[in-house]
């Protein structure tokens, strides 16, 4: 066996330019749809909390307005952190956010100081009453592209609990844990009505004090520069920009992305299906929601049925439609567990029925791969693949990364074991696939994120799902759920 390094893909930025680094094409060029006359130029932010808290926050954002110097680096590092440039018309974004007295919802401190006196489950539910009432009267007047909800201190769920393993985490438990946690996942739940997505913020993002639990820090902070990164760029996401685009060349085919995930309901009885959608031309994210799943006795894996399989795609071909006024040429489904032949022919019997002929499967496999090693201290690079076997495939979607000269993570890298359920797929193309799709997370701009976001939006989709009745209606927009 061989092993090979995928090129790292590049980006699309403002007037068609490219680069690999999201930091570093948004600071140069600005962002993908910067010239479109419905680029978000201006974006009004609604803001609920408790007064200090919404003070800091608009304080915090609009000394993001200007530039913050990045984080110290080792020379030759300097990639690895890069300085913010500044949210405003005059930078490269090309968008500043307009604050309102009018559209803010101060949280009275009665309410929260009653919230540290319940206990876990009845604060959660209360301090979700508290300000899903207070968005949606926010989100109501329509003066308003996106609500910023500032975290209530007083909770303690399940997002705040320290991690019952004592060592330290891996990086697939660490991201595992950050999914979502009961505030977070129960609000958004009952926002996927609203006419603007919500961004929950936490202290420490616009204080730069570490979060501390028993004199320890219960997370790690990013630095400033960071910080701003990631809020500003999903801000722009969230009130209806495009940041950046996977690149795509005039003989691509038009490529549909669906990634499939399950969750419980939250009665733990039924286990229903989670699809995210990623389209190439613009990166939108659109969700449709599955029927129920069924564990096999075979694998103890969820599937579906062939009918569910055939009627999940198709929805997800018609939100293709709706959305770009065309079928695709090409379909790639990612999911977690193995494809049954009654899923492959569910799938194949939808591609049939819109007359698309190209239909890769991918079962990506997160644990149980095994490792490569690399001479000296660094693991091997981002982009390394072997190729197992015909049908199988070894991807690092983390690694060292020779843009930063350096591996910028905190663990042992774990990569992802591609295995093909369809035939007559190319295996490196679907790893390039993968690798570019791993970068369209924006909540995080730094350009190494380990899955691809077909499978990162299902995860968060399904956490929240999973508490709303399956009958109610549900935004189909990413940007609710991210």
């Amino acid at each position: 066996m061989r092993a090979h390094v995928l090129h790292e893909p590049e980006l699309e930025f403002r007037a068609g330019n490219r680069h690999i680094d999201p930091r570093y094409g948004l600071s140069v060029f600005g962002p993908a749809d910067a010239d479109s006359p419905t680029a978000p130029h201006q974006i009004p932010v609604a803001l609920v909390g408790p007064a200090q808290a919404v003070d800091g926050i608009q304080s915090w954002l609009q000394r993001c307005q200007n530039r913050i110097e990045a984080k110290d680096t080792k020379s030759g590092q300097e990639n690895l952190h890069q300085p913010f440039p500044g949210f405003s018309v005059d930078s490269q974004f090309g968008a500043e956010l307009v604050f309102d007295s009018a559209l803010v919802r101060e949280i009275p401190e009665r309410q929260l100081r009653r919230l540290a006196r319940a206990d876990v489950a009845s604060a959660t539910a209360d301090a979700v009453e508290i300000y899903a009432e207070a968005a949606r009267s926010l989100a109501e007047t329509g003066r308003c592209r996106v609500v910023i909800c500032a975290r209530p201190d007083e909770l303690n769920d399940c997002e705040d609990r320290p991690s019952p393993v004592a060592s330290a985490p891996d990086e697939e438990e660490q991201e595992d844990r950050e999914a979502g946690g009961d505030f977070h996942d129960l609000l958004k739940a009952r926002m996927l009505t609203l006419s603007a997505p919500l961004q929950l913020m936490r202290k420490e993002t616009w204080t730069g004090i570490p979060a501390r639990t028993g004199g320890q820090v219960t997370r790690p902070l990013q630095d400033e520069a960071t910080r701003a990164w990631n809020l500003h760029t999903a801000l722009y996401y969230k009130a209806g920009g495009t940041p950046w685009r996977m690149q795509r060349h005039s003989t691509d085919l038009a490529t549909c992305y669906v990634g499939v995930s399950f969750y419980r309901s939250a009665n733990g009885q039924e286990l229903h299906t989670a699809v995210a959608q990623i389209f190439n031309e613009r990166g939108d994210g659109v969700v449709v929601r599955g029927g129920t799943a069924q564990i096999s006795k075979s694998d103890r894996q969820p599937h579906l049925a062939l009918s569910d399989a055939r009627r999940l795609l198709l929805d997800a071909l018609s939100e293709y439609r709706n959305n770009h006024g065309h079928q695709p040429a090409r379909i790639v489904v990612h999911k977690t567990s193995n494809f049954t032949p009654s899923e492959i022919d569910g799938f194949h019997e939808a591609a049939d029925e819109r007359d698309i002929d190209q239909v890769d499967m991918l079962w990506i496999q997160r644990r149980g791969a095994p490792h490569l090693y690399r001479t000296g201290q660094l693991p091997p690079l981002r982009g390394t693949t072997v190729q197992l076997d015909a049908r199988s495939l070894l991807l690092y979607t983390r690694g060292s990364v020779p843009y930063f000269r350096t591996y910028p993570g905190m663990y042992v890298p774990q990569p992802l074991l591609i295995r093909l359920a369809s035939r007559g797929t190319d295996l490196l193309l679907a790893g390039t696939d993968i690798l570019a799709l791993s970068k369209m997370n924006w909540n995080n701009a730094q350009l190494d994120e380990r899955d691809p976001l077909t499978l990162r939006t299902a995860y968060r989709v399904g956490s929240i799902l999973k508490q709303v009745p399956p009958d109610a209606r549900i935004a189909t927009r990413y940007a609710y759920y991210m």
